[in-house]
């Protein structure tokens, strides 16, 4: 079942963008070299801390896999070519499907069969280059096991003018995060994705943040107001020559699915979905899960210069004399929990 990432590769893909999307043109294409810098950049968290604990893998049959995220207890929203196989020309069955979160390095705790899914009536899977197929690729995957209780969820949140400006002035972030084809078996982010330029419509959002097969179905993240959310499905890459290098990535709007202003597929489908604009939830207490995200807060402490070292060696105490040092140079309340710490960290990166 071949992903869509890096599938679609035309010397008319920025044209084909708008066709596909209606969504931005970037003005600037990233090089091949800082599309590669951006591979090695993507930053290596441990799946068992929070937010990263929503995102999970997601299994296809045995001979593939995408990412999805969670939004309720119990729901998984992904790409809806994720679920379905090419090579034999078919829908997936729930049953050939496996969520699987906290995923790393073969090692997992927190899975689950998939019990149904909706998708859109609009997805045509033999035609995934159309307008209508890209706008209409989502699927919702109700689980088995309501282990959202243990990884917590995300709200979907609305990519709107406030939130644009907030992006443009370094007071919000966009990130992405899945299970890549260069890691499979490891969650990793990129928090250096640059802001949309210029918007038409709604229905698609195109952002430059190093993406490959695998990380279909992953969410668009934003780190807004102290609290992370999903504002977009990352659904295709495109790519303007044959170096497997995506120019742009193309996500489908998360405003797609709100309650009262979403499209008539998602209501058609599955209808209004109130819980994915609700507030998002954290692990439960007793989860394994936990809500302090040391090892990303090390990485970060080490990419900006905080911490000495690698950051998988440093003691307690090396990464609480940075996380010290850091907090002191931008003048960041000691107060400031773990969650706070992290989004203070992304929010200062260059």
């Amino acid at each position: 079942m071949p992903l869509r990432f890096g599938l679609l590769k035309a010397l008319n893909a920025k044209v084909m963008l708008l066709a596909v999307l209606s969504a931005v043109i970037l003005s600037n294409t990233p090089s091949q070299a800082s599309q590669k810098l951006a591979a090695r950049e993507r930053i290596l968290v441990n799946a068992m801390e929070y937010p990263w604990s929503t995102i999970g893998r997601l299994n296809a049959a045995g001979r593939a896999h995408c990412t999805g995220a969670m939004v309720s207890e119990r729901h998984v929203l992904t790409a809806a070519h994720c679920i379905y196989d090419a090579k034999t020309g078919r829908w997936l069955a729930p049953q050939e499907l496996h969520f699987i979160a906290g995923y790393q390095h073969d090692q997992y705790k927190i899975h689950s069969k998939i019990k149904s899914y909706k998708k859109s009536s609009r997805y045509k899977p033999k035609n995934e280059a159309s307008a209508r197929n890209t706008e209409t690729d989502w699927a919702l995957l109700e689980l088995a096991d309501p282990i959202g209780t243990q990884t917590g969820w995300l709200k979907l949140d609305a990519l709107d003018r406030s939130v644009r400006s907030r992006l443009k002035t370094g007071q919000a972030r966009l990130i992405t995060s899945g299970y890549r084809a260069g890691a499979p078996n490891a969650q990793t982010v990129d928090f250096n994705c640059q802001a949309p330029k210029k918007f038409k419509g709604n229905d698609g959002i195109a952002h430059q943040c190093f993406l490959q097969n695998g990380d279909s179905g992953s969410p668009l993240l934003l780190y807004d107001k102290s609290a992370f959310s999903i504002v977009g499905i990352n659904v295709i890459g495109l790519s303007a020559d044959n170096r497997g290098i995506n120019d742009y990535v193309g996500a489908l709007n998360a405003r797609r699915f709100h309650p009262q202003q979403g499209k008539d597929d998602v209501k058609s489908g599955i209808g209004k979905l109130g819980f994915l604009w609700d507030k998002g939830a954290y692990p439960a207490p007793g989860s394994e899960v936990s809500t302090s995200p040391e090892q990303t807060i090390a990485a970060l402490l080490s990419r900006q210069g905080y911490l000495v070292g690698k950051p998988r060696n440093a003691t307690l105490d090396t990464i609480t004399a940075a996380e010290n040092r850091f907090k002191k140079a931008k003048k960041i309340p000691a107060s400031h929990t773990s969650l706070l710490l992290l989004g203070d960290l992304i929010l200062s990166l260059k």
